[in-house]
């Protein structure tokens, strides 16, 4: 027997199994409800982070969080919903805490912010749409002028001369090989897709 059978379900009869198909079951399995979520979670436990808190959920400061222009976004404007419409900030908020937690799962977050699964499909959706289009302002390389001041700093603060930026890296996990797998094992235990940026 396993964890999830009672001892009252190993003993159930097969041919009384169809006296349980009553209209009336039929309408409590299909029955929408709402589900219990987390209850103002964005509106009173995000405003008691403090700000190393708030980086540490969100992977951004506040201050960050805050610049990003959703609002003026047409990816927010064509947002509609029976339930209300989220603001430019939750959208931002439910957006950062879904990037910035590897292990969680949809149901988390939408839970977290009391939104159903659907609508932070959206918001991540729209979020992401939003963030790569802004690409193009953000992403640039440095002009001759910059590019001189760049290479000062780093000649001044690390004695690296010529230098104009710095390559990251980054790990993005995925599904182990099926040849030779322990080689991509990193030391974090995880197999990654390298991923270099500069």
């Amino acid at each position: 027997m396993s964890d999830f059978e009672s001892s009252d379900d190993a003993d159930t009869d097969p041919s009384t199994l169809s006296d349980m198909d009553s209209d009336s079951d039929i309408e409590d399995l299909v029955e929408e409800r709402i589900r219990p979520k987390n209850q103002n979670f964005f509106e009173n436990i995000i405003p008691q982070f403090n700000r190393g808190e708030f980086i540490e959920h969100f992977r951004v400061s506040p201050a960050v969080a805050n610049l990003i222009r959703f609002l003026t976004s047409e990816y927010y404007a064509s947002q509609t919903g029976p339930y209300g419409k989220l603001t430019p900030l939750q959208h931002t908020y439910i957006f950062l805490w879904y990037a910035g937690h590897q292990t969680s799962s949809y149901r988390d977050v939408a839970d977290r912010f009391c939104i159903t699964i659907s609508a932070l499909f959206r918001v991540i959706k729209r979020m992401t749409y939003f963030l790569s289009n802004l690409s193009a302002e953000v992403i640039t390389w440095p002009n001759a002028e910059e590019k001189l001041e760049i290479e000062h700093f780093f000649n001044e603060k690390n004695g690296f001369p010529g230098i104009i930026g710095i390559i990251d890296r980054t790990h993005i996990k995925i599904d182990k090989p099926e040849e030779d797998p322990e080689s991509y094992i990193t030391v974090k235990g995880i197999i990654p897709f390298r991923y270099e940026n500069v």
